[in-house]
């Protein structure tokens, strides 16, 4: 589980490979709740970056069934967060059953990112999104 972390243009950055375990989902957490912590990112903005890293890094496991690449970046005005895995299909929405354990991710992106997208890398695809560092809960408002 390599890790690298560098800074350029005042913006830090640190990546981290994740093996296709879910206890590698808690690792993601808290690698992102570190780099969120060692910016000086509010509590609020810091924990929808949490939940949605928990989120991406799930379906990358689930449905990309490789290691996922994560990668956080973080500026002055936002967090951007990529998760990479290599299956190169697009997440698409699951018509919503309120009775599902699952099929939530994309509507709690909706809600919590101030963006977010999918692209392909040469891997698969890099499922991205990014949170307003300014505001407390993250979501541009």
């Amino acid at each position: 589980m390599p890790t690298e972390a560098r800074m350029f243009g005042g913006e830090a950055a640190a990546t981290l490979v994740l093996a296709p375990d879910p206890a590698a989902v808690r690792q993601a957490r808290a690698f992102v709740q570190t780099c969120c912590r060692s910016a000086g990112i509010h509590d609020d903005a810091r924990e929808t970056a949490v939940l949605l890293t928990s989120e991406t890094v799930t379906n990358a496991f689930t449905h990309g069934r490789s290691e996922a690449r994560l990668s956080v970046t973080i500026g002055l005005e936002r967090i951007c967060v990529e998760v990479g895995d290599d299956n190169s299909r697009h997440p698409r929405r699951a018509a919503q059953d309120p009775d599902a354990l699952d099929g939530r991710g994309l509507t709690i992106l909706d809600m919590l990112a101030a963006g977010w997208g999918v692209r392909d890398d040469a891997y698969g695809k890099i499922v991205w999104f990014e949170i307003d560092a300014r505001t407390p809960h993250g979501a541009a408002r």
